[in-house]
């Protein structure tokens, strides 16, 4: 059951592309809500009751397995995030509410809970229901415990689907809203094609590489920074954990020093430690690196993510990355929006593509 269920999540969010039909043949409207919000439609008594104590603390009336369950699937802190963001935002609707403007929310759960659903407790899928781009999971058991369980043993692909429905999401915004100019200079330095968003368009300078792209928002105290780069193709451990953070190191070293003589961009290593994982975007194999960057002589630091691309054409690998400096502020939608914007890169040989699938091998 929890093979059948990764195998279709796995395969089931593509980029969201162009306008999706209801039942009637109208013309859908987009999905609403915050980005990263998950919005659970569930039953009152599945969800924590309180009353006052004696001593004047609240104490809990009810066990609620499921509820808990939940929390922890959708509010895990997310991988190599200083300040432990948590995945999503999550809030509860009562089904009697689920009506009108509420259906067309993008990221929707809904539980039924319900003794004649079987021994067995499932989880199903829909897409673009009640909205473009809509997300709708459901859970289906006979008693809370059993889908506590169960959806504990799916809780990465229950993420997953949900943070590839809005990375597709994102991806849509920056076909509309992106910095023109700088993907022309991205395009004339790396012949590579990848939406910037239009609110990080100054250009940054490398003192050493003519072809490294660089482009920042250059904010005071909330910075996103985006770097494409290339290096010869050489062995294929470079598509592994070390190989990667030694290239990272090397280029950001040579190419983004500080403002303190001898600072310079590195990988941190030691208190949060990078994550090396392999995607598959569009059929193609792409190396996921994940992690902290800090400034060496420095004060700075902040989360980062990187794709690398084999580009066999031109014997070179390619590497975009996003890294953001916010110390007063969460970092989740910095660095998710950055994100969206590495996932649309194209190499030379990926133009002809009209779309791409994102699937986690």
């Amino acid at each position: 059951m929890k093979t059948n269920f990764l195998l279709i999540f796995g395969a089931a969010i593509a980029l969201l592309t162009g306008c999706t039909k209801g039942a009637s043949g109208a013309l859908m409207r987009e999905c609403t809500g915050a980005a990263y919000d998950v919005y659970i439609v569930m039953e009152q008594d599945l969800k924590p009751a309180y009353s006052q104590g004696s001593d004047g603390q609240q104490v809990q009336l009810n066990q609620t397995p499921l509820y808990d369950s939940l929390l922890a699937v959708f509010q895990h802190p997310m991988e190599c995030m200083p300040h432990g963001d948590e995945y999503f935002y999550v809030s509860t609707i009562l089904p009697e509410h689920f009506i009108r403007d509420i259906r067309t929310l993008g990221n929707i759960v809904i539980v039924n809970i319900d003794p004649q659903n079987g021994s067995e407790p499932r989880v199903s899928m829909e897409r673009d229901k009640y909205a473009r781009g809509q997300v709708i999971v459901k859970m289906y058991a006979s008693d809370q415990q059993s889908l506590a369980d169960y959806i504990m043993t799916l809780q990465e692909g229950l993420r997953n689907v949900f943070v590839k429905a809005e990375i597709s999401r994102a991806m849509q915004k920056l076909e509309r809203d992106n910095a023109v100019t700088q993907e022309d200079r991205l395009m004339k330095l790396q012949n590579v094609s990848m939406h910037i968003p239009f609110s990080i368009k100054k250009p940054g300078r490398s003192e050493t590489d003519s072809t490294f792209f660089w482009v920042t928002d250059d904010y005071m105290d909330r910075q996103s920074h985006i770097v494409v780069y290339s290096v010869p193709y050489t062995d294929a451990n470079i598509f592994s954990l070390e190989g990667a953070v030694a290239v990272r190191d090397s280029v950001m070293k040579a190419n983004i020093q500080g403002g303190i003589e001898g600072s310079y961009v590195t990988t941190n290593k030691r208190i949060i430690l990078p994550e090396y994982k392999a995607l598959n975007v569009g059929g193609k194999y792409v190396g996921e690196l994940r992690g902290m960057w800090r400034m060496e002589n420095g004060l700075m630091a902040g989360p980062f993510v990187s794709h690398l691309r084999l580009d066999e054409m031109n014997k070179r690998v390619v590497i975009a990355e996003g890294f953001v400096y916010a110390p007063n502020d969460g970092q989740r939608r910095l660095i998710r929006t950055l994100e969206a914007s590495i996932y649309t890169l194209k190499l030379p040989s990926d133009n002809m593509m009209s779309e791409i699938e994102i699937t986690m091998e």
